[in-house]
């Protein structure tokens, strides 16, 4: 059976939860709320903050923010006027030349988001990739061809991340190796932020929420200045979270604990350090569903392993600094290490294979299990600063990057008993495991770039760069004693154009490219060539209603080259003369439409083929990408001196149209229309804040479906309720 956890260690956790709370009295020398490091809505419009602290909580305003370049800015409410990600310099979005959307700690609260996954949906383009559950792997703009997920700044292969631990989230639009090298996937990058110590900023927050298949989540957030004058400062983040899925006989239990420290030992020097554990027991099977199309007809309960398998197991640590130092005042270097180190134990419970019986009633099933292990390490070094030529001033940026991941991993595999779908028996033992695979495999990148965004006369910008790149891919057959190494050097270029039409309009272009290096070889033993992105982009970005609201809207063209394909001549072999494109048209909107009314709208057309191979026809459409998706998040709240004073409303609407299953194309997903909720009330109780929330989603049971285009699929759970509870102290 699976191990359940959720008696005994619920317990346990609900009582060290407790006890943290406690112990936070003495941890805070004035209580105070402050929910996240960007986020200052919560209780600031309703007038609950203890009185004695309005003074503290407004000067804090200017420090909370985080950035990866280790300047700070601002998130407000719904609307982050500037961004890290997308040039690594303090530029605001409006004068940016790029489609950049920024998920604020706001959107994520009100929403009531457990998961990365579930808070970047406000987004146009970026639907969330089926691999392992707890990943953070995301389809842009039709493309999942590389890693698409950054944490602060700094590339990870492997890492996972509970939302408890996230300020907000970036999703920059394209290709972005000039910044972010060959890892990065050709459609787009999303950045995770997460939260640091604030300086001058005491305060502990605590949560417990409830809701459908038996969730219990409980977190605490607490900040305090660790020397009197303010140069130290803690920050803690915790969370535990258990929950039975709505797939039978499945569970999920997650275990965070994220602590960072800021240390600012002079005027001009200011060191941020980091470090987070996670861990995660999970079904995996209980998450899989076969890619067959009768699978789309059974209940979404169903589930196609057996309870006698073993549960997964995921433990991930993090570590690392971010350092600034303050040349003049115009320059300054800045230096940043992370690492992370993920040990996976994959259960017997992962489906490996999947095969319908030509009647359409008996599925067999194979399965695969063993450890593997990841790890990531980065160091980033770059020099920035401002100067001017004439009329134009420039802001420049260079720096050098070595970056390197390691994988292995041991695989198992068996057979399980053949299932009939109509009349399933969850029995049966597992059939003779054999050694698959045991491999191991190594990347090395050492780069060096530079940036050049020059204005004219705050109406003209131009925006300039290059990277250039040395990696080294290895891997290593341990079964058949194969060992491959491939060495690719190139350099990635980027440019950029930008017009201000006013204050409120900009026209923007851009042309930007990638690489992605590979360890595969040809029949001849010739290292294929890395596989290449460039992309075409082109857009509006206008504010209204008096600067409170932010639009963007892009049409893109994106084209891979250098895909791996079948080699014809030799079918066990690939060579990279595969081609693939994207294009489309997004719109995103997100701001406060009058005071208490807030909004996040998106909208994408993509249209993403086979261009050319020779294993998949030409035009045929890339598995999981709608045609059409839309997105709507609005939200209201009273305002002050109301009879509804601190009761607030929300309402999404998620929908799209239909999708290819696989690719080569044989099925469609179905389209959906999704509908949400939220409602909350802010008061306070003996002096403290509370808010108390509900969130439903999915309201109108729509079924939806992931894909991963080969052999499964993974379906979202159906209607479902959050209950959650937040208090000061």
């Amino acid at each position: 059976m699976y191990k359940k956890t959720r008696g005994a260690q619920g317990a346990l956790a609900c009582r060290f939860i407790a006890r943290i709370v406690v112990l936070s009295y003495g941890f805070t020398a004035t209580p105070l709320w402050a929910q996240s490091s960007t986020d200052k809505t919560l209780f600031s419009r309703t007038g609950m903050l203890p009185q004695k602290e309005k003074k503290i909580e407004v000067a804090s305003q200017s420090q909370s923010f985080v950035i990866v370049n280790g300047t700070r800015q601002p998130a407000e409410d719904y609307l982050a006027r500037t961004n890290s990600s997308a040039l690594k310099i303090p530029v605001s979005i409006q004068k940016t030349p790029a489609s950049v959307q920024v998920i604020t700690h706001a959107v994520i609260q009100d929403r009531g988001a457990l998961s990365i996954n579930q808070a970047i949906e406000t987004v146009s383009g970026v639907e969330r990739n089926l691999t392992f559950p707890n990943s953070l792997t995301f389809r842009v703009r039709g493309f999942v061809d590389a890693s698409t997920t950054l944490r602060d700044g700094f590339r990870e292969q492997t890492g996972t991340q509970d939302i408890q631990g996230v300020d907000n989230i970036e999703v920059l639009k394209g290709p972005a190796s000039v910044l972010y090298g060959g890892s990065t996937s050709s459609g787009g990058t999303v950045n995770v932020t997460t939260k640091r110590a604030i300086a001058n900023h005491n305060f502990l927050n605590a949560g417990l929420s409830g809701g459908s298949f038996g969730l219990f989540r409980g977190t605490t957030d607490g900040n305090r200045d660790l020397s009197e004058d303010g140069k130290i400062v803690g920050r803690i983040n915790f969370a535990y979270q258990h929950d039975d899925t709505f797939r039978d006989f499945g569970y999920n239990e997650t275990t965070y604990v994220a602590p960072t420290l800021q240390w600012t030992p002079s005027l001009h020097d200011k060191i941020d350090f980091f470090a987070s554990w996670q861990l995660s027991n999970y079904t995996w099977g209980a998450s899989q569903t076969p890619l067959v199309r009768k699978a789309l007809a059974l209940p979404l309960s169903y589930n196609f392993d057996n309870q006698t398998l073993g549960a997964s197991h995921q433990n991930s640590w993090r570590l690392g600094y971010n350092w600034v130092h303050k040349l003049s005042d115009s320059s300054r270097f800045r230096s940043g290490f992370a690492s992370s180190i993920s040990n996976y134990d994959f259960g017997t419970d992962r489906m490996s294979t999947f095969a319908l019986s030509t009647n359409g009633r008996t599925l067999s099933r194979g399965v695969s299990n063993g450890p593997q292990m990841g790890k990531d390490f980065d160091l980033q070094n770059e020099f920035s600063g401002i100067f001017h030529t004439g009329p134009l001033k420039h802001d420049w940026l260079v720096g050098s990057e070595l970056y390197q991941t390691d994988y292995s991993a041991k695989t198992y595999t068996a057979s399980l008993p053949a299932l009939v779908l109509t009349y399933p028996i969850y029995t049966g033992a597992l059939g003779p495991a054999r050694l698959r695979s045991n491999i191991s495999t190594q990347a090395e990148a050492a780069s060096v770039y530079f940036q050049d965004y020059i204005s004219l006369f705050d109406r003209f910008y131009v925006l300039g760069g290059g990277r250039y790149d040395a990696t080294t891919t290895s891997s290593l057959n341990k079964i058949q004693e194969i060992n491959t190494s491939v060495s690719a050097n190139k350099f990635s270029p980027r440019l950029g154009i930008l017009y201000a039409v006013g204050r409120k309009t900009s026209l923007y272009f851009n042309w930007s490219t990638s690489f992605i290096p590979t360890s595969t070889s040809s029949f001849t033993g010739t290292p294929l060539s890395p596989g290449r992105s460039r992309q075409i982009e082109a857009g509006v970005k206008q504010q209204l209603f008096h600067d409170h609201l932010q639009a963007t809207v892009a049409v893109y063209d994106i084209r891979r080259s250098n895909v791996a394909t079948t080699d014809p001549a030799h079918p066990l072999y690939s060579i990279a003369v595969g081609q693939q494109r994207s294009r489309g048209i997004e719109a995103d909107v997100a701001g406060e439409i009058l005071p208490g009314w807030k909004a996040v709208l998106s909208y994408a057309y993509t249209f993403a083929n086979v261009t050319r191979d020779n294993k998949y026809p030409v035009n045929s459409v890339l598995a999981g990408v709608a045609k059409h998706t839309g997105n709507v998040w609005t939200t209201y709240e009273f305002a002050d001196g109301t009879v509804l004073h601190g009761l607030g409303l929300g309402l999404g609407i998620r929908a799209a149209t239909r999708r290819e299953a696989t690719l080569p194309n044989s099925f469609y997903l179905p389209g959906y229309f999704r509908l949400d909720s939220a409602l909350w009330y802010k008061f306070s109780l003996h002096g403290r804040p509370v808010r108390v929330q509900l969130n439903m989603t999915n309201l109108t049971n729509a079924r939806i479906y992931d894909t991963n285009g080969t052999f499964s699929m993974r379906a979202e759970a159906p209607r479902s309720a959050l209950g959650s509870l937040q208090v000061a102290f």
